[in-house]
């Protein structure tokens, strides 16, 4: 859910719509919230198994999105707002946990072109935190940059896993 837009419409009128639309929404969700309660607490919830207990959510959970993206579209600051508070730097890793390094070397060390060997001369790195049962653990997944010695042309590095 996003919070109100940094400035609010100062014309009454588009005060008028901009409350409209906020007390319908609320309208909906609590109606969406109704029925899930009622799916959960309600007389028959002894009836309902877990796979209709999820369809419900399914369904308010899509609702969210649709209006989420009815105010992405209506305005997109909030749009932004929200996808930079998803893409939030959560800072490094604690340095006390172990670092397994898994380094990826590329295929040939000899420049395909030129047949010269291959230099590093950067390395990209990428950490993840890894849960092992009762221990905690950061992997440290490295690719060098390996262009060839005399060649003073960057050289692509070796793809990271994306995990």
């Amino acid at each position: 859910m996003s919070d109100l837009p940094d400035e609010l419409p100062s014309d009454p009128a588009e005060l008028r719509v901009f409350a409209a639309a906020l007390l319908d929404r609320c309208a909906r969700l609590e109606r969406l919230l109704k029925l899930a309660k009622d799916a959960q607490f309600g007389r028959s919830s002894e009836k309902l198994d877990a796979d209709q207990l999820q369809l419900v959510l399914e369904d308010i959970e899509e609702a969210v999105a649709a209006l989420e993206a009815a105010e992405d579209r209506a305005n997109p600051r909030t749009c932004e707002k929200r996808t930079a508070k998803h893409r939030a730097n959560r800072g490094k890793l604690p340095e006390h946990l172990p670092r397994i390094v898994e380094t990826l070397m590329p295929a040939e060390t000899c420049c395909p072109s030129c047949k010269g060997d291959l230099v590093e001369i950067g390395r990209d790195e990428s950490q993840r935190l890894d849960v092992v049962p009762v221990q905690y653990r950061v992997i440290v997944t490295a690719g060098p940059n390996w262009p060839a010695a005399p060649v003073t042309v960057w050289s692509s590095s070796t793809p990271l896993p994306s995990d």
